[in-house]
């Protein structure tokens, strides 16, 4: 068979990218080689800089899990050698190359000392054609079977892969038969001729791991339909718009370019964001500030009051030749090009340094503002509720005309609001994703700490087909547009439990009763939330377990609500994926398709059921099928809201004890008094 189709949505996360054993339609195992890019319209509005930081970003995190990288991935991207990619067409090799006869199982081209092209020769060379249908011949005498692939390959946590082992024993026979019993430990090789059994199958030692390791550490032998070979890794972010994107770098760039004498720019723009951020300003106003204090660059002392000087001889000329200009057409062009100017030096001086000075009242601390506004994510929650055509549940409700269906979307947000400390919730059609597939590991899909195993490698692609991907390393992507919810806590609610369940010193009164002031009380205490996820999950745990409980607490609201999310929309938890906006007590929903379409799953939930859907996160995280198991180990595990894929810190951190009280750790030093749901 020379081609045959997949879905795109598919090729990012299951095993179709180099590395991977894939099974064709012809039954035919085979090794994904390499690829074919298409870097035209499936990379369009892909901000190469921001995907390269997303990947990073990932490799920290699977670092900081107990995993393993791949040096290739630190020395790509020194060297500036991450090339981002867009399959088009998947290239494939057939593999393993050890067969076995149908009838009398009997094994053929198993020597793995010779090379794959030479073994690949011999093998076409015999093949036959019978009414049209091609296929390889018994190479015993007397049987007059088919061979076919032998679906086993034996791999390692550390990436290496390779044919089953043939255990010395087995080799001392001229015919050495495969008896499957439909796992790798269960089966044996015995003689054909005889029907003796010669060895069991067992693993042999990892020429990767084994001296690393002690001799003790074996390859595992899989059947190739398990999975368990290759487990490709992908990481999502959200991609603004060409021109917001270009505003983020510039902030971005002024806070690191920022030296003595220039801290009033980087000033300037971390009292603007957190400004916005704490919803005392619009995204649209700051972005209009933030565009004329880049461009205008009067943070200069003595550059201010030359401004001011000129802009008051400017107006004094105005008014001495206003009356003049009204009989002289030449007079009053030259006047509304005054007038202009004057305009331009005021929108200067409005944006110059401490435009935003009233945020010092809410966070006094500037270090914690440039921690704050150091963080992309914030930069993004800031401009992108401008950036797209997001719908709040309040204006759902009054754009209803049916009264009966207004009233109950209004009861059940009431209901949301009270019941579940909800501050908004945002229905976002149109979330432009960029979904990248960096690398892949085996036996296991994620990282963990066991000092007694090898660690679970993280390994970077090697395109074997592209002459011209030699010394670099691919990352495969592609944008997409999808819909979102965007859920975000109410402040103050969460502030309150806090107080109550976690330790923390109350405020005043008028703190706790305001929305912003309550906001950056938390931000101020609680220094986790100005970071992203996976660095939050990193530091958590050297810290007192406390200091982490809002974060935790939105990060299982989440797990909780995309488990929960099916009955509701039709998209189960491995089709809809987490963005966490810790600083903003927010996370946004979204489906993670590569389409450019989804069913409106999310709209339909957004619009009717509300309410049951966080009913049931809240019965969902009440109990967990492996209690009291689970609930002696920290509240968390598979069974409850752990998930399998997508979540941003490799479900470290998550306890249903944040939602509804007890032990919120393993180890029982946090214990939750009352759980954010079951306070409220």
């Amino acid at each position: 068979m020379d081609k045959e189709y997949v879905s795109r949505s598919r090729l990012f996360r299951e095993a179709f990218l180099p590395g991977a054993y894939i099974r064709l339609r012809n039954q035919a195992y085979g090794r994904v080689m390499g690829i074919l890019n298409n870097s035209g319209s499936a990379l369009e509005g892909v901000d190469k800089p921001q995907l390269r930081e997303a990947v990073l970003t990932f490799v920290h995190d699977w670092e900081s899990a107990g995993g393993e990288v791949d040096p290739t991935f630190l020395t790509a991207a020194e060297k500036k050698r991450l090339e981002i990619q867009s399959p088009s067409e998947i290239f494939v090799s057939p593999a393993p190359l050890i067969l076995t006869c149908k009838r009398c199982k009997v094994l053929d081209y198993y020597d793995a000392r010779e090379p794959d092209d030479r073994t690949l020769s011999k093998m076409q060379s015999r093949i036959r054609e019978h009414n049209g249908r091609g296929f390889i011949p018994c190479k015993r005498k007397g049987c007059s079977g088919e061979m076919i692939q032998l679906p086993y390959v034996s791999v390692h946590r550390c990436g290496y892969a390779s044919p089953v082992h043939i255990p010395h024993p087995a080799r001392r026979s001229t015919s050495i038969g495969y008896r499957d019993a439909g796992s790798f430990f269960h089966s044996s090789f015995f003689d054909v001729e005889t029907g003796d059994k010669l060895s069991g199958s067992y693993q042999d030692e990892c020429p990767a791991c084994s001296a690393l390791f002690g001799a003790e550490i074996q390859k595992r032998g899989t059947p190739l339909t398990s999975g368990e070979s290759f487990y490709a890794q992908s990481t999502q972010y959200i991609a603004l718009s060409e021109d917001k994107g270009k505003l983020i770098a510039n902030l971005l760039q002024c806070l690191q370019d920022a030296r003595e004498g220039a801290e009033g720019m980087a000033q300037d723009v971390s009292e603007g964001v957190a400004l916005t951020l704490l919803k005392k300003m619009s995204g649209r106003e700051l972005e209009q500030k933030l565009s004329l204090l880049l461009s205008a660059n009067v943070g200069d002392a003595n550059e201010q009051a030359a401004l001011r000087t000129q802009l008051e001889r400017k107006k004094l000329s105005i008014a001495k030749y206003e009356v003049m200009a009204e009989d002289d057409e030449d007079l009053a062009q030259m006047l509304d090009s005054t007038r202009k100017e004057v305009a331009e030096i005021e929108a200067k001086l409005a944006t110059s340094t401490g435009c935003f000075s009233a945020v010092r009242n809410l966070v006094p601390e500037l270090s914690t503002l440039i921690e704050l506004v150091s963080n992309r994510r914030t930069l993004e929650a800031v401009f992108l509720p401008h950036d797209v055509q997001g719908r709040t549940i309040e204006q759902e409700i009054e754009e209803t005309v049916d009264i009966a269906q207004k009233d109950m979307l209004a009861g059940q947000w009431q209901s949301i609001q009270e019941r579940y400390g909800i501050d908004s919730i945002t229905h976002i059609p149109d979330l432009r994703v960029v979904l990248a597939t960096l690398g892949y590991s085996r036996e296991r899909s994620a990282p963990s700490i066991n000092p007694d195993a090898p660690p679970v490698v993280l390994n970077a692609f090697a395109d074997r087909v592209d002459e011209g991907m030699k010394g670099k390393t691919s990352i495969y992507a592609m944008s997409a547009k999808t819909e979102a919810l965007w859920i975000r806590l109410d402040p103050r609610k969460v502030l309150r439990w806090c107080i109550d369940s976690a330790y923390l010193e109350s405020p005043d009164e008028d703190v706790l009763n305001d929305k912003a002031r309550s906001h950056a009380y938390l931000l101020s205490q609680y220094h986790v939330l100005a970071m992203l996820p996976g660095k939050a999950a990193r530091e958590i745990p050297s810290r007192n377990p406390e200091d982490g409980a809002p974060f935790n607490l939105l990060h299982s609201i989440s797990h909780a609500l995309m488990l929960t999310a099916r009955r509701h929309t039709g998209y189960d938890s491995k089709s809809i994926q987490e963005y966490l906006i810790p600083m903003d007590l927010s996370v946004i929903l979204y489906v993670s398709s590569v389409q450019n379409y989804t069913a409106g799953g999310l709209l339909t939930l957004f619009q009717h059921y509300l309410l049951p859907w966080f009913d049931d996160a809240s019965m969902f995280a009440f109990n967990c099928a492996f209690d009291p198991v689970c609930t002696d180990v920290g509240n968390s595990c598979s069974g409850c809201v752990q998930i399998e894929i997508g979540c941003e810190t490799f479900n470290q951190g998550l306890s249903r004890a944040y939602i509804h009280g007890g032990p919120a750790n393993r180890e029982c030093s946090l214990t939750i008094k009352k759980g954010f749901w079951e306070r409220l």
